[in-house]
């Protein structure tokens, strides 16, 4: 709907309808006045028909006289002339009221919460933790500065690395991502030794906290140590730190990747169920008709739209729905062009996943192939820092 539309509907407006052979001299007459009006159409029966806004009506008649326009009519429509026709129902008007003064109060609250980003934490167990620092449904959204809460979500609370929260009309949009700790990893503050995170060639070093094992041109292995967070005085005593380093090693690596001729291809076959459902403050009402079966062959999605007003108030009502396509599935074949350029390309990317952060000295690339695929592998020598944190056991 335009906005035009929905501008007469509240405010309300008068819908003009002239017979079609005064139509060409009474649209002229308004257009030569700058009279407001909405589209101009005929109608089912050849009449012209528009609509013009109630304060217009007086130099709506001015223009019709001075045309000389026979047979038409002026309808009053909108909000303000259904109220006018159910004045005296009371009641009527007391529900409508009331019933507009819920819509608008409840666009002030909270109603649905998104979370995007979980793989491992649980999307219940953030919910959780953003209820213990105030965040759900039900929220007074003008009374909540989301900024502030995303920074003490992250520093009450150590699964996320990562967290925003927005508010989209009524939904809050939660997007996260989760922190991924390493094996034996020491928490924020306790004590920890530096160790190599992988076998090396020391190049350089830089020691922030600790007492330093490491030398340069020497190789080590991985797990020795490199800086100490046990830490002795002149006195004889010791103490605890959290050993702290940077320490760049050259390294060598092997990535490979292998990309067979024959590969799985899925076609859909044309044939799709649907399922629809009522999504009503954040629940859901199956709808009795569609199906949406699940199973080998087939690809299920969820597709969720609400509605939303011209403003972009997303309202917390709308429709779910669950489409079921089938596919049928054959094996095709590549090339043998077609698998060396796709092996080639996975070989890139594996060697920017495993040499990120890292600066490549040398990359030895070999493509070969046998008689089902095409096998792609390189050789690395690179410079990256080796220094792990590794928490220091005391027993």
């Amino acid at each position: 709907m335009r906005l035009s539309g929905i501008y007469f509907r509240l405010f309300g407006s008068y819908r003009v309808t002239c017979p079609r052979r005064y139509a060409e001299r009474l649209m002229n007459a308004v257009m030569r006045e700058a009279l407001p009006h909405g589209e101009a159409v005929f109608n089912g029966a050849g009449d012209l028909c528009f609509r013009i806004p109630r304060k217009e009506l007086a130099k709506l008649r001015r223009i019709i006289d001075k045309s000389g326009v026979l047979g038409y009519s002026v309808i009053g429509e909108g909000l303000p002339f259904a109220a006018y026709r159910y004045r005296r129902r009371t009641g009527f008007i007391a529900g409508a009221a009331l019933f507009c003064a819920a819509a608008f109060i409840s666009t002030l609250f909270v109603w649905r919460v998104e979370i995007v980003g979980c793989k491992t934490i649980s999307p219940a167990a953030v919910e959780h933790n953003l209820a213990g620092i105030g965040v759900g449904v039900g929220n007074f959204l003008p009374g909540k500065d989301f900024w502030q809460l995303s920074t003490r979500y992250l520093a009450e609370y150590d699964d996320c690395s990562w967290l925003s929260i927005n508010a989209v009309g009524t939904t809050l949009k939660v997007e996260l991502r989760e922190r991924i700790a390493a094996p034996g990893a020491p928490d924020a503050g306790e004590p920890c030794n530096v160790v190599a995170a992988e076998d090396g060639v020391i190049e350089s070093f830089v020691i922030r906290a600790g007492r330093g094992y490491v030398v340069a041109n020497t190789a080590v292995k991985k797990g020795d140590l490199l800086v100490s967070g046990v830490i002795e005085d002149l006195q004889g005593e010791v103490r605890l730190c959290r050993a702290d380093a940077e320490v760049c090693a050259e390294v060598e690596k092997t990535v490979a990747v292998y990309r067979p001729f024959a590969h799985e291809v899925r076609e859909p076959t044309g044939v799709s169920n649907e399922k629809s459902a009522l999504l009503f403050f954040g629940h859901e009402i199956p709808l009795p008709f569609g199906s949406a079966p699940e199973g080998e062959g087939r690809e299920v999605r969820e597709l969720e739209s609400y509605a939303v007003l011209p403003d972009g108030l997303t309202l917390p009502f709308g429709v779910k729905r669950t489409v079921s396509e089938e596919f049928a599935v054959h094996t095709d074949y590549y090339t043998e062009e077609q698998a060396r350029s796709l092996a080639r390309d996975a070989l890139e990317r594996e060697i920017a996943r495993c040499a990120a952060g890292a600066r490549i000295l040398e990359a030895d690339l070999t493509i070969e192939t046998d008689e089902n695929g095409v096998s792609a592998a390189a050789r690395l020598r690179c410079v990256r820092d080796i220094a792990e944190q590794r928490k220091i056991e005391v027993g």
